[in-house]
């Protein structure tokens, strides 16, 4: 002990006689409180902003565009939301309602709408629409809306709701067409005299992939839609039914009366595809794998089921057919921007009459299997 602290002793002393002091000063001189300091700035006084916390209630945790105070009512769901379908079956109030699966909407009920007809009832995911005939005439007698076509309780009947929508190149309702469908109804001719086609040939073809050539065009009828998707929507469907008078004169000559549904794809550089097709990928029309040849369907009424003198057959034959009721079902990405268009048209001739039926629009919150089936 007494050596270390002699060591200690020794070290401290040299330490003392080698170091030289090298005159700082340590001390502090500190001013009266009431001084301010002097720190050579002379710009303008720099004030500390109050922090406030965000309000949770506007902030939109799950990142789909809305937040608590937008209406978000599962703000740790993305898929639930004001820009939802609700789903039906699935216990949860998707678009924030206030209500669990809604029931199913029924806007078709003792209204003329063309859009309501076939069931597109949420008018929050329609952005835009417009009815295209290529005649006044067209415009008129080429669209509307039946709680039934032809005759009560045959194969027509209503899908959803109380109603559907109907595309036809000649007049929709029978007495306006002299009850012959491939007479027809040529909307450039004068309507008293069915004998006068005058179909100038000028229309474009609608065919999306740019039709078949050098081929006449007549009575074009379209109704076109632009469409925000559900942002928990992956897919879409509709049901239809085509009818045509070219049966059974046209079957397999080409150049026939077509029904397309035409998606316009904004994703894709404004893209266009025919989505309605057989199993084939033929068009709807009387060469398409689902036109009943012979007919099967009972369409009684239409005007597209009864005999008359035709180019083939006795002159009792079946002036017209139909395919079933087919559904189709595409994919889309949620919240996405489409156009879609029902388009139907006379080809070849202004005669003839073809109708589509429309019915059933809906969204699916799941991918659905593309294409075109026959509904069981």
């Amino acid at each position: 002990m007494r050596m270390t602290v002699l060591v200690l002793s020794v070290a401290f002393a040299a330490c003392e006689s080698g170091v030289e002091d090298p005159g700082f000063d340590f001390s502090i001189d500190n001013p009266p409180a009431d001084t301010p300091l002097d720190d050579g700035y002379d710009g303008p006084a720099y004030e500390v902003p109050d922090y406030e916390a965000p309000d949770v209630y506007e902030v939109d945790r799950d990142g789909d565009g809305y937040s608590p105070a937008a209406g978000d009512c599962d703000d740790d769901t993305p898929q639930v939301n004001p820009g939802a379908f609700d789903h039906p079956g699935n216990g949860i109030d998707d678009d924030c309602d206030g209500t669990v699966d809604n029931p199913p909407a029924s806007c078709d009920c003792g209204t003329d709408d063309l859009i309501s007809g076939f069931d597109l009832c949420d008018r929050r995911f329609l952005l835009g629409w417009d009815r295209v005939s290529s005649t006044s005439r067209g415009q008129l007698e080429g669209a509307a809306v039946r709680t039934g076509y032809g005759n009560a309780g045959n194969g027509l009947g209503v899908r959803q709701g109380c109603a559907y929508t109907i595309l036809a190149t000649g007049a929709v309702d029978l007495a306006l067409c002299d009850d012959n469908r491939q007479i027809g109804t040529d909307f450039y001719g004068n309507a008293l005299d069915p004998f006068s086609p005058l179909c100038p040939g000028t229309e474009p073809d609608p065919d999306p992939l740019g039709g078949g050539g050098d081929v006449l065009i007549c009575d074009t009828q379209q109704i076109v839609m632009r469409l925000r998707a559900p942002v928990n929507a992956n897919g879409f469907s509709f049901d239809f039914v085509y009818l045509s008078a070219e049966y059974p004169e046209w079957v397999n000559e080409g150049f026939n009366d077509t029904f397309y549904a035409i998606l316009v794809d904004h994703l894709a550089g404004e893209a266009k595809q025919n989505i309605s097709f057989d199993n084939f990928g033929h068009e709807i029309e009387v060469d398409n794998a689902y036109f009943e040849n012979p007919p099967v369907t009972d369409i009684g009424g239409t005007g597209y089921d009864l005999t008359c003198t035709n180019e083939v057959g006795p002159l009792t034959s079946v002036c017209g057919s139909s395919t079933g009721w087919l559904r189709t079902s595409w994919n889309i990405q949620p919240g996405q921007d489409f156009d879609l268009i029902f388009s139907i048209h006379d080809e070849g001739d202004g005669i003839y009459d073809s109708a589509v039926i429309l019915d059933n629009f809906q969204w699916s919150a799941v991918p659905v299997e593309p294409g075109t089936v026959p509904i069981i």
